[in-house]
């Protein structure tokens, strides 16, 4: 029976912890995790947390990654770079290298390009959801040479991973965009409680967002929204002014409902109602083309486009 090769695990948090725990219920035998090194007694906290998800505490970078056929990055966006390439220099040949940080495309990229140059594969590979919800079953998608592998590799463990083609740096290309809307979101529901606490009327407010837009696939309520953008985002955008403020008057600074109302107001400057004669767009599609055309034409979607 051909022995199955070490697994290391680069970072012990959330995700990192998760992982391990899956890889070493599903029986891979040899599961090291390796995280910066802390003071004691939190050093020694960390390693029997280790050890008691029946994986092996790695005292060094290099005892993790040494003879490991698969290395899972689960580090901080800020360090993920230089931990690619410190563990670069310690890869075996053909080793995968799978990067489930939230790093930058392009910093995805190169540390593609310093695992490659020692022989090894890079799967830049982006958490679509929270741990704290879904588990080692969290969405994943990947991208880059490494990929197909890790789609695999990670497969073969229940867990819910989908290769896309394309180069390292388009997974997160892809989670960053999508970040845009789920933590703007996040900032606007905190700010739109903050200020209805405030005012008194936070519990009555909860209820009314609980409706028919809410309700729906992603896919429909961005094809509904931007549809009816087309003709009303100027209406919307003075909606927006007059929310923001109700915030300030009760003393919360209305930065994400300015940024928004903005937004609206310089869709509203491009035409778009006098480009589909007053009749709501079919499709985002047709929304889409006619915003990106007027960037073409007039510049960056900017205060004047």
């Amino acid at each position: 029976m051909r022995a199955v090769p070490p697994i290391g695990i680069i970072g012990f948090g959330e995700l990192g912890s998760v992982l391990t725990a899956r890889m070493v219920e599903s029986g891979l035998p040899d599961v090291r995790a390796y995280r910066r090194p802390r003071p004691e007694p939190q050093a020694g906290a960390r390693a029997r947390e280790v050890r008691e998800l029946g994986a092996r505490p790695s005292a060094t970078l290099a005892d993790a990654v040494a003879g490991a056929g698969v290395v899972v990055s689960a580090v901080p966006a800020t360090v993920a770079g230089d931990v690619a390439r410190a563990c670069a220099e310690l890869l075996e040949p053909g080793a995968l290298f799978a990067d489930v940080s939230a790093g930058e495309p392009g910093h995805k990229a190169a540390a593609a390009d310093a695992i490659a140059v020692r022989g090894g594969t890079y799967a830049d590979v982006a958490v679509m959801g929270t741990v704290v919800m879904s588990g080692w079953a969290v969405p994943m998608i990947a991208s880059g040479p490494g990929a197909p592998a890790w789609e695999r590799f990670a497969g073969g463990l229940g867990m819910t991973v989908r290769a896309i083609d394309g180069p390292a740096g388009r997974a997160s290309l892809i989670k960053l965009l999508r970040s845009v809307y789920m933590k703007g979101r996040d900032a606007l529901i905190a700010e739109t409680l903050l200020a209805a606490r405030r005012h008194g009327v936070d519990r009555e407010l909860l209820p009314t967002i609980a409706g028919p837009g809410e309700q729906v696939s992603f896919p429909e309520l961005a094809e509904r929204v931007m549809c009816s953008l087309a003709l009303h985002a100027q209406r919307r955008a003075d909606e927006l002014a007059g929310s923001a403020a109700v915030l300030e008057a009760a003393g919360v600074e209305p930065l994400v409902t300015c940024a928004a109302s903005e937004r609206l107001r310089r869709v509203a400057a491009m035409g778009l109602r006098e480009r589909f004669d007053g009749r709501r767009p079919g499709e985002l599609s047709a929304v889409l083309d006619a915003i990106d055309e007027r960037c073409t034409t007039n510049g960056p979607w900017s205060a004047e486009a």
